[in-house]
């Protein structure tokens, strides 16, 4: 049977409008996934093969774990786009829908006959979003991308990692994630005009690459302007000392800024010493920077120390501006992480209880929430859906046989 025949209700600012996710790993389905956990009904489009999300990562009872997470909240339909029959099902569902996202390759969607000038021409309130490597223009626009490549890409990687060391690329899909957020709100923005203009939507050209460029600081301004380029400095910051991850006695590990000058003499107090907190030659960030290995090192030794909760106590005292840098299980038995519920429980009918991120933002008259996980079943919903759209079951059983989608069965498998 599928994981939740019966659904929670949904709840959230965003309850009322439909989303149509025709996205591959990662971007364009976070994107949803964003906007599923504030209400919306999101139906998500997978080939009857299978999204690739099912085959990543770890697994538990044959149940991929990260499909749980990225895929949750939504309503799943198994169609092959490239048969015309299945691109006549995306037409037919996006007509109902106020927003269409998609991350191939620029161009696959004229092929398919779901480009926005098609699809808008009878959905005139359509908000399209293209998310892909490069962007739908440009020289590189034809070109395959993956987070992967944005974050090299972008030069993110090249000023991340040690001064003597290669540069560093992330261990998860951050400018996937990035890239989410930008094309979240870029999708809400849209709606807010839409209501502004008489109904009229738009289409959203976002790149991976992009994003993650807009938050690395005054990198581009530098050069521009100075020639400078940013180099890999490790932990360390170019423009606030102290800043760094330093270890403790039980080899547990600790961050520190101080990015205000103000919070620098309190830190040399707390480490014992008041010679630095007092020399008028370390008073601001440019001054300090001349001597960070100075500085750095007074810092490490004094908490190498000491244990991790002894250095939090002291740094807590003096009023630094400290915190643990947290591995996965810390974060689950953090205080404050369970105040805030940070991470929700639900029930899954393959894993039974589990806890994963919670919704953020939190919205106080209308909270979003998690209602159920990525569906283990392809085609979960394909039949509720085609049914909604005046699909008769013959119509349904027809499809499904020719191979243009899949339907899951009463006993949970597909067919």
């Amino acid at each position: 049977m599928t994981d939740d025949s019966k659904p929670p209700k949904a709840a959230g600012p965003l309850v009322g409008f439909r989303v149509i996710d025709l996205g591959m790993i990662f971007a364009g389905p976070l994107v949803a996934t964003n906007l599923a956990d504030l209400g919306a009904d999101v139906i998500k489009i997978e080939h009857p093969k299978g999204d690739d999300v099912r085959k990543t990562g770890r697994f538990k009872n044959n149940r991929g774990l990260w499909w749980c997470v990225s895929s949750r909240n939504k309503r799943l339909i198994s169609v092959n786009v490239s048969r015309p029959e299945g691109a006549e099902i995306v037409r037919k569902l996006v007509q109902t829908a106020d927003v269409f996202i998609e991350n191939f390759r620029p161009g696959r969607m004229q092929e398919w006959g779901l480009d926005y000038e098609t699809l808008s021409a009878t959905n005139r309130g359509l908000v399209m979003l293209h998310i892909s490597g490069y962007g739908q223009t440009g020289p590189y626009h034809e070109r395959p991308g993956m987070g992967t490549l944005a974050e090299a890409f972008s030069g993110f990687a090249y000023i991340t990692g040690e001064a003597d060391g290669p540069p560093t690329l992330p261990s998860v899909p951050i400018a996937d994630g990035v890239a989410s957020l930008s094309g979240t709100y870029a999708v809400l923005a849209a709606l807010l005009a839409r209501e502004r203009n008489g109904g009229i939507g738009d289409e959203i050209d976002l790149s991976l690459y992009e994003p993650l460029l807009s938050i690395l600081g005054s990198m581009v301004i530098d050069y521009d302007q100075l020639g400078h380029i940013t180099q890999r400095r490790g932990n360390r910051s170019t423009w606030t000392v102290p800043r760094n991850a330093y270890r403790t006695r039980d080899g547990k590990w600790v961050a520190v800024s101080s990015a205000a000058n103000s919070i620098a003499p309190r830190m040399f107090r707390a480490v014992g010493r008041e010679d630095l907190a007092n020399d008028p030659d370390l008073a601001t960030n440019p001054q300090r920077l001349q001597r960070v290995d100075e500085l750095d090192g007074a810092i490490a030794k004094w908490i190498g120390e000491h244990t991790l909760d002894r250095v939090l106590q002291r740094f807590h005292e003096f009023d630094v501006v400290a915190g643990p840098i947290y591995d996965v299980a810390q974060i689950f038995n953090d205080p404050q992480v369970q105040h805030r519920e940070t991470f929700t429980e639900t029930a899954d009918a393959v894993l039974g209880k589990v806890r994963i991120q919670n919704v953020v933002p939190r919205f106080k008259r209308n909270p979003g929430r998690v209602r159920w996980l990525g569906k283990a079943d392809i085609g979960a919903d394909t039949e509720a859906v085609l049914g909604e759209l005046g699909y008769s079951n013959d119509a349904i059983e027809g499809l499904s046989a020719d191979g243009v989608i899949k339907i899951a069965t009463a006993s949970g498998s597909n067919k």
